[in-house]
């Protein structure tokens, strides 16, 4: 789901007209892709996935903003190791769940201690929360009847989605996950508040002004500091910029790649073959014309409020 301490390093260095905080009003007009599994799980921690994307799609519409879901396709062969590990973790918690229930339901306790116990299991269930096939056929008949562009992306929906904002199609991305600035996606939007209709706005050109860095310089860096794909490296993105910054000050460094650098004058390069491989699934080249944008649909308000009144909801 991204680079560690990527975030805190752009806050620490980058100006506030590279990052800031906007109102979803100053997008009006705009098309925006959304990573639309980053807010499935949220949705789904709320027990709420149908109302509130229901209310983020209405938000949109509000103010005139164009969305266009991706939805995730397979992942790729590399990412095998971290999902096996997330799943893991998931039962893990799962687990520790159920003692905890076991605990509440057998033992007297003082409701301190309950209320704490209670607060680590509202904690340890958004930790295994799974979105089952039937919520996304839910979520894509909803986007149908509401009259809203969705697709599914043949792997991972972050590539889609940085293909969208790369060819022009799309303004921004909306998505928590960092590896979006791997891809080099020009504008990304974070932390989104359906309460209070913002999002922080992350503009790449600026933040690449603001550190010194190349789009590739950036993409190399990140990647030897540890993506979903090869986060079994003893490399961190702190180490990894203070050794890009050796390699700048070296006298061959317009001769060499930084990473054949690395390999010929440190050893903090541990498999150089593998690093290569990841870092080619990182590079959309020939993202123009791979993708067409779909038409617009037709709202279907009798369909719609057959699908959300399944769930409760009240239409005045």
């Amino acid at each position: 789901m991204g680079i560690k301490l990527l975030n805190r390093f752009f806050l620490e260095r980058c100006s506030k007209q590279s990052i800031y905080k906007t109102n979803l009003q100053s997008l009006s007009n705009k098309t925006i892709v959304i990573d639309t599994s980053i807010y499935l799980y949220k949705f789904a921690a709320e027990n709420a996935i149908a109302e509130n994307m229901y209310l983020l799609i209405s938000i949109f519409k509000k103010y005139k903003i164009e969305p266009i879901f991706v939805f995730d396709g397979k992942p790729p062969d590399e990412k095998k190791e971290i999902l096996l590990q997330r799943k893991n973790d998931k039962k893990a918690a799962q687990q520790k769940y159920i003692d905890i229930k076991n605990i509440l339901d057998s033992e007297e306790l003082d409701s301190e201690k309950r209320n704490s116990l209670l607060l680590n299991m509202d904690s340890l269930k958004k930790q295994f929360i799974r979105i089952k096939e039937v919520d996304i056929n839910k979520i894509k008949k909803l986007m149908d009847a509401y009259g809203v562009i969705y697709y599914d992306a043949m792997g991972e929906a972050d590539v889609l989605c940085c293909q969208f904002v790369k060819s022009g199609l799309a303004w921004a991305c909306l998505s928590d996950d960092m590896d979006m600035f791997v891809y080099g996606c020009k504008r990304v939007l974070r932390h989104l508040s359906i309460l209070n209709h913002t999002v922080i706005l992350y503009d790449t050109e600026r933040i690449l002004n603001d550190i010194r860095l190349s789009e590739d310089d950036l993409r190399d860096i990140l990647i030897l500091s540890g993506t979903d794909y090869n986060s079994q490296n003893e490399t961190n993105l702190i180490e990894s910029i203070k050794w890009f910054n050796e390699y700048k000050k070296s006298a061959n460094w317009q001769l060499m790649h930084f990473y054949d650098w690395l390999v010929k004058y440190t050893k903090y390069i541990k498999d150089i073959n593998h690093l290569l491989n990841t870092r080619q699934l990182f590079v959309l080249d020939n993202y123009d014309g791979v993708i067409s944008k779909q038409q617009e649909k037709p709202c279907n308000m009798n369909d719609l409020k057959m699908i959300l009144q399944d769930d409760g909801f009240i239409f005045v």
